[in-house]
């Protein structure tokens, strides 16, 4: 898919609905599970605040603030007028055209202040989101190569961390130097949850707590180029890994290879979730495939859409080419507590084709 064939299909998709134009708005904290219809209608990530207007024809004007961002936003989008303001609203007083049937993509995201004055101006608006993100639910040849280049940083990030990390560091520390080398390599932020211990009971953000001989480490890397994320889930043990923890690792490694086996065109999100808790249900953990001790086996990628949504058992969302998702069945075991595992995927013509160039393996730090 081309951007312009996103454009197109969400122009189809407010002709259908009889809109005249789409108001999208985000407040710029971006993370990493909040859609950005921004994004998705202009391809550009914001400092602060923006709303895009598009027309029915196709026609897109971008506010952003603050107004001193206003030459980088042109050199980055060149589709559509750019205006740099001060208040995004103002903004969009001015540019709004009268007697327009409207809907709005973004409005339940964003902070109750913005997302109140935003309605106060468009009364009669509806919501519109689906037709947003269905639309982008397939990844553009662009944003296929941006997410190919976070992948390619979420990996080196992990080498990185094999050679620095030591007993004696805290978590904080190399959580830090992971941040800044992601940020050398050429990305934009870098989203990382990492913790370490005997025995996890869960991936967390990092704190304190020194690194000791023995702890296993989990890494959640998700790296961003241009807007798009990727992510990968590794585990390394401090030390040599002992053969339960090993042979704990290659079942949880299996299961992965089932879901990203399972996922296949015209398969559904359930079907790929249903094939990991297969692998870990015939070795007697079918009580841990469940909450409390897990929800999902993977979930869509970018600042952009999140579409297909979660691997998830109750998500019937069909597969098809050009969709980007993690696949990571990161799981609680009683004999060795959480353990990661997970790549991105980008769905083919045939299947699932992993976005790394190494597969999650136990990592050992001597």
């Amino acid at each position: 898919m081309t951007f312009d064939e996103r454009l197109k299909a969400i122009c189809a998709g407010m002709a259908a609905r009889g809109l005249d134009l789409i108001v999208a708005l985000h407040d710029g904290a971006h993370f990493i599970e909040t859609p950005n219809p921004v994004t998705v209608i202009s391809g550009f990530k914001s400092l602060g605040p923006a709303v895009c207007l598009l027309r029915v024809d196709g026609a897109v004007t971008l506010i952003v603030a603050p107004a001193w961002d206003e030459p980088r936003v042109r050199a980055l989008c060149r589709r559509g007028r750019v205006v740099g303001v001060d208040d995004v609203v103002d903004g969009l007083r001015a540019a709004l055209p009268p007697g327009k049937a409207a809907g709005t993509a973004g409005l339940d995201a964003a902070p109750y202040g913005l997302a109140r004055r935003i309605a106060a101006l468009l009364p009669g608006a509806v919501a519109a989101d689906d037709v947003v993100f269905d639309a982008a639910a397939r990844k553009t040849g662009e944003e296929i190569a941006w997410a190919r280049e976070a992948t390619r940083i979420a990996e080196r990030n992990f080498a990185h961390l094999l050679a620095i990390a030591r007993p004696g560091m805290s978590e904080d520390e190399l959580a830090v130097a992971l941040r800044l080398h992601a940020q050398s390599l050429g990305a934009e932020d870098n989203f990382l949850l990492l913790c370490a211990g005997p025995h996890n009971r869960a991936v967390a953000p990092s704190n304190g707590r020194r690194l000791a001989e023995g702890d296993i480490i989990l890494a959640e890397i998700t790296p961003s180029c241009r807007g798009q994320l990727a992510q990968i889930c590794r585990t390394a043990v401090v030390g040599a890994a002992p053969a339960l923890l090993r042979e704990k690792y290659a079942l949880v490694v299996e299961a992965m290879n089932a879901g990203i086996a399972a996922a296949c065109p015209g398969a559904r999100l359930a079907d790929v979730c249903n094939a990991i808790n297969a692998v870990l249900e015939a070795q007697g953990y079918g009580e841990y495939c469940h909450p409390p001790h897990i929800r999902r086996r993977g979930h869509g990628l970018g600042f952009a859409s999140v579409r297909p949504g979660d691997v998830a058992p109750d998500n019937d969302t069909v597969l098809a080419p050009g969709m980007v998702f993690m696949i990571h069945p990161n799981q609680y075991l009683p004999e060795t507590g959480y353990l990661l595992c997970g790549e991105p995927v980008l769905m083919g013509e045939r299947g699932a084709e992993p976005l790394t160039r190494r597969q999650a393996a136990l990592a050992e730090l001597r």
